[in-house]
């Protein structure tokens, strides 16, 4: 299958350029058109020869699977630990293929056993029915949420065995693939306070259900390799019985949180801003195109100056108030709280993240310090911790 596949992306290189020196393919079109379609071409001659050679070994591996990203955070919580990664698994084969387990085993330094849980097709209303897709399209890559991804306290998280079965039904037959990754603890440089003052609710962050965690697939499509908002927060005000809004949830004033001072979450300097957009509440998916943040409306990006950047997203149209360039201080009030861009109603996006654009920025573990945390009608002081989704939540 490979041979035929790369004698065949070889006769259509020679085709293209001998399409290229009889004038076939317009002058004006020939760099935008012919070398996107050599670079693809080759690249897929990489990744087939790369890959497999033998006989045996294409008749071993139906998939080929990989971690993404490449760096894997582990972090911790009062509620356990958590690893937030990706699986793409690339089908090899001209059929149609099923996923009917994954297997993780924790082992320790000595490659001794600390804990095995999978979800399978075992049953009549099986686990594996929890996974985004089972089914893997003939000679395409997919994108997988890793579903097991939390463990508790006393799991020492040095070596993780992930052990996919996959049927093929035109060979009756299963194949195993198996995928090591060594996560890693990531403890922030920036000493963060929370953005907002007031009684927030993270309405949503970046646990295993949440957008931010699942990638936009428009994003991949146009060529993004990393999920930028991969430990984002979309953060809301709220009062004391947890209300977001008062009146109609439609008109962006009757938000509690419309309009409210957003401060400087540490010590950094001004790397990105735009202010463009009106709190309309939606975007042109084709301005993406042109402008990669397009989808988070008006922002400001800060660089801490350690290697960590952040991110504040749907801000108030003609509320910012800080230059590129600028240095600010944690506290400092640099805009307010809007619905422009991909917003449903009025709230703060922030994400700490590795640089300041978005097609390759990895999103980052965020530790805020000295919060409280709202109990229904008590609180608890935190020094340091980590907040997630449905966390009530106020700057002290």
């Amino acid at each position: 299958m490979i041979l035929r596949c790369c004698l065949v992306i070889l006769i259509s290189l020679v085709a293209l350029t001998q399409n290229q020196r009889q004038g076939v393919i317009p002058l004006q079109r020939e760099i935008a058109e012919s070398e996107k379609q050599i670079s693809v071409l080759l690249k897929r001659a990489q990744r087939l020869l790369s890959y497999e050679l033998t006989a045996s070994e294409i008749d071993n591996h139906a998939v080929q699977i990989t971690a993404s990203p490449q760096k894997i955070y582990i972090e911790k919580s009062t509620a356990g630990q958590f690893i937030n990664f990706d699986f793409l698994i690339q089908n090899l084969t001209d059929e149609q293929l099923t996923i009917n387990q994954i297997e993780v085993s924790v082992l320790d330094a000595s490659d001794k056993l600390i804990l095995r849980k999978s979800v399978s097709n075992n049953g009549s209303r099986s686990s594996i029915a929890t996974i985004s897709s089972r089914t893997l399209p003939a000679n395409k890559i997919t994108l997988l949420f890793n579903p097991l991804y939390f463990f508790d306290h006393s799991i020492e998280l040095q070596k993780l065995r992930y052990e996919f079965t996959i049927n093929s039904k035109k060979a009756n037959k299963d194949y195993t693939e198996v995928i090591t990754v060594s996560p890693v603890f990531y403890e922030t440089k920036t000493d963060l306070a929370l953005p907002v003052q007031g009684r927030l609710i993270v309405w949503d962050g970046h646990d295993y259900y949440s957008h931010h965690r699942r990638t936009d697939p428009i994003l991949y499509r146009l060529g993004y390799t990393t999920n930028f908002q991969r430990y984002g927060y979309d953060l809301v005000p709220i009062n004391e019985q947890g209300e977001m809004y008062r009146g109609d949830p439609k008109r962006n004033e009757d938000w509690f949180g419309f309009g409210s001072p957003i401060s400087a979450t540490a010590n950094g300097k001004v790397a990105m801003i735009f202010d463009g957009m009106p709190d309309n509440r939606s975007f042109n998916e084709s301005e993406i195109g042109k402008r990669e943040m397009a989808i988070g409306g008006n922002y400001i990006v800060i660089d801490h100056l350690n290697g960590e950047f952040s991110y504040f997203g749907h801000l108030k149209q003609g509320s910012i108030k800080v230059k590129i360039g600028e240095t600010v201080k944690q506290g400092q009030v640099m805009a307010q709280m809007g619905a422009s861009g991909s917003s449903l109603f009025p709230h703060l996006h922030y994400e700490l993240r590795t640089g300041p654009g978005e097609r390759d920025v990895e999103g980052l573990p965020s530790y805020f310090s000295r919060y409280r945390r709202w109990l229904g009608s008590r609180s608890v002081n935190v020094k340091r911790g980590l907040i997630d989704t449905g966390a009530i939540v106020e700057r002290q």
